[in-house]
């Protein structure tokens, strides 16, 4: 492959010193386009605004926008075109372009949907090096390798599940999901979701991880296995017949809930904090999901990788590998997740300043529960088919239309054949 091993070498580079020296160490290394200039074109891909707000999508074309002025200032002859795309839409435009030979030569998206483009033969693999290995946290390589082991896309930045809260109403959150049920009966004001990928965490606090992840693996479970889940479900409708807990759709009502001051605690994403900041000022607070009498919250998150496609000459093969390895660049990270406090990096040596600020310390405790909640959490977050099954099971669930026998055991059933 076209990979240029410079830039990993550069990677160790930290301390006050580190943009001072990857400029020295770019120019002096990546002789790329010293001499006749490169076009990159750089497809991204944008969730459904029913999921993410037309403003968080604004906000986040900006930061990538920055981060790609400052890497021209590196490499000026290498001159990058972004173009913004529906990822519903995403494979059919890639495919319009290629065959026209225009396709991207990056892809910015979901590590589900570069999955997607990858078996669609609309990517190529990442040149992989153990450098690569270890600069990126295990857990988010895991998600972008693919059926053939080869690594599909290269992690950019983590969303991470949170939660959201009105501080003047609600001064400390609730830090277990006893907390949550009790201070609802007092008077305050929950906000969930019956979307499945919502309301999962909720699966990790009540105990129900373990044989969830025993069906994923095709393992046969348990009467025990059974009884957790049951109890799982049972919580979620005990906690769907408080009078002051709500659920809702989706992250947008939720979010709109929370900004109109009607909800006084939301389960949120690390992408809405700089909107509901401008909407809800100080009285913003930001925490950890509630963890459960024994077990901690299983969040889900969001991973946002760099694409390869497939349709590049190998100069502008060159200047993509070029591109997406100094984005992976700690101080470029660190930078990127400071500006915003909206995502986290995927290079696993950036030192996230968790004491100074309360929202990073959130993320960061999210993004552990998340990679300790088990092999499923990665299936869940891949698999798109498997949300919208759960959601069409755990509706009537929350509802009280079920009960949380008979939504156990079609859950079980549909993990069983979704797995298989």
């Amino acid at each position: 492959m076209f990979r240029k091993r410079h830039l990993l070498q550069c990677r160790r580079v930290q301390g006050p010193a580190a943009i001072a020296a990857l400029a020295l160490a770019l120019s002096g290394c990546g002789r790329l386009g010293a001499s006749l200039p490169v076009n990159l074109y750089v497809a991204v891909g944008l969730e459904d605004t029913n999921v993410i707000s037309e403003s968080n999508h604004r906000f986040f074309r900006e930061r990538v926008a920055i981060a790609v002025k400052e890497f021209r200032r590196l490499n000026p002859s290498i001159h990058v075109q972004l173009a913004l795309y529906p990822e519903s839409s995403l494979v059919e435009r890639i495919e319009r372009r290629n065959a026209a030979d225009l396709g991207p030569d990056v892809i910015l998206s979901d590590a589900y949907m570069a999955k997607t483009l990858y078996k669609a033969k609309l990517t190529t693999s990442i040149p992989f090096d153990k450098e690569l290995e270890a600069n990126i946290f295990s857990s988010m390589l895991q998600r972008v390798t693919g059926a053939d082991r080869q690594i599909v896309a290269q992690p950019f930045v983590l969303y991470l599940q949170l939660a959201c809260f009105n501080r003047r109403a609600l001064p400390q959150p609730p830090r277990t999901t006893q907390d949550l049920l009790r201070i609802s009966a007092g008077g305050k004001n929950f906000g969930l979701s019956y979307d499945s990928a919502q309301i999962f965490w909720t699966a990790g606090s009540q105990g129900a991880l373990p044989a969830l992840n025993r069906i994923e693996q095709n393992q046969p479970i348990t009467p025990q296995d059974r009884d957790s889940i049951t109890a799982w479900l049972a919580w979620l409708q005990q906690a769907a017949a408080q009078q002051r807990i709500q659920f809702f759709a989706n992250e947008m009502e939720l979010k709109l809930g929370l900004q109109k001051r009607e909800l006084d605690w939301i389960t949120c994403s690390s992408a809405d904090v700089e909107e509901l900041k401008a909407k809800l000022g100080d009285d913003l607070g930001v925490s950890a999901l509630p963890h459960g009498p024994w077990h901690a919250a299983s969040p889900p998150n969001r991973l946002r990788v760099l694409s390869l496609g497939e349709n590049s000459s190998p100069r502008q093969r060159n200047a993509a590998i070029t591109l997406m390895d100094y984005l992976l660049q700690p101080q470029v990270q660190r930078n990127l997740t400071l500006r915003s406090l909206s995502f986290l990096p995927a290079n696993r040596h950036v030192r996230v300043p968790i004491k100074s600020s309360s929202i990073l310390q959130a993320m960061v405790t999210s993004r552990k529960q998340s990679a300790a909640a088990s092999e499923f959490l990665n299936h869940f977050n891949l698999n798109k088919k498997l949300r919208s099954g759960m959601t069409t099971i755990l509706t009537p669930l929350i509802f009280g239309i079920n009960t949380p026998e008979e939504s156990s055991d079609n859950l079980i059933l549909f993990l069983a054949n979704a797995r298989q």
